[in-house]
């Protein structure tokens, strides 16, 4: 469906499960709120989806990566995807604002960050990953102010911190497997300053500061149940090991989506545990 794919919906989806996971480290009970804050943060991370494909619908016409999406494929009309687009922004808006003021502010500034600072600066500098990292890392803050909870608080510095050092290996792997399409599209990039076996390097050295961070928790104040403890210590182990395989001793030349998809999919298991602590 092509409303679906403009609010990148499983991008969304993935933004506002972090949200919820902010959310549960404050308030660890299934709630009315814990769905409005899910909802909330999944309307208006689509909203932001949809302004970015309005931003860029030349661009992605000039990438085989992105040319079938909704606007320069003609699936979807100008008009309609402005209507959708606005309505996703103020219903998200409406559903966080139930909440609390203060997660529907983060929430649009959010938006401004991703639409109006990082999307224009990719044209510009590879420096704009980071400024796409802290995009990556408010959501968890929505969700923590939503349940209120203190953005001062260490437990909420861990999560956005941990979601601000996968989102750079993330978008790495992007482009080691997309390098040549961004150029293409006019994109800076990493790859024009480095090869591909650098990147990976570069890549499998931020992992490993990710995963120490991850180990890191108890220092802010965050309290894991020992059997989840544990068992966050041995994935961190075992991811470590896989990706390094994935990396550095797969000969597959299309090692980089499977290793794309074991970054999310660790990230994922990661917040679905500290969720499940905090129901314990």
């Amino acid at each position: 469906m092509p409303y679906l794919r403009l609010i990148k919906w499983r991008l969304s989806l993935a933004v506002a499960f972090s949200a919820t996971a902010g959310f549960f480290l404050v308030n660890g009970e299934l709630s009315y709120h814990a769905l409005i804050c899910f909802l909330g943060v999944f309307l208006l991370s689509g909203g932001a989806a949809g302004i970015n494909q309005l931003q860029e619908r030349k661009i992605d016409l000039l990438m085989d990566r992105t040319a079938h999406r909704p606007l320069p494929s003609q699936n979807l009309k100008l008009p309609e995807a402005i209507i959708f687009t606005c309505l996703c922004i103020i219903s998200g808006s409406i559903l966080l604002f139930r909440l609390n003021w203060i997660p529907a502010l983060l929430a649009l500034v959010n938006i401004l960050i991703y639409n109006v600072l990082y999307t224009p600066l990719k044209r510009v500098t590879i420096y704009a990953i980071i400024p796409g990292g802290l995009v990556g890392a408010i959501p968890p803050m929505i969700g923590w102010t939503a349940a209120g909870g203190s953005l001062l608080h260490p437990s909420i510095i861990f999560l956005a911190s941990l979601m601000f050092l996968w989102q750079i290996p993330h978008f790495w792997l992007l482009v080691i497997r997309y390098g040549k399409d961004y150029e293409k599209a006019g994109l800076q990039t990493i790859s024009q300053y480095l090869d591909e076996n650098q990147i990976k390097r570069l890549v499998f050295f931020w992992i490993l500061i990710s995963s120490v961070f991850l180990a890191s928790y108890p220092i802010f104040q965050i309290h894991i149940n020992i059997v989840v403890g544990i068992l966050m210590f041995v994935l961190n182990i075992i991811f470590i090991l896989a990706f390094y395989w994935y990396l550095f001793r797969n000969k597959d030349p299309k090692y980089i989506k499977p290793a794309f998809i074991l970054t999310n999919i660790f990230l994922t298991v990661i917040l679905l545990m500290l969720i499940i602590n905090s129901l314990l």
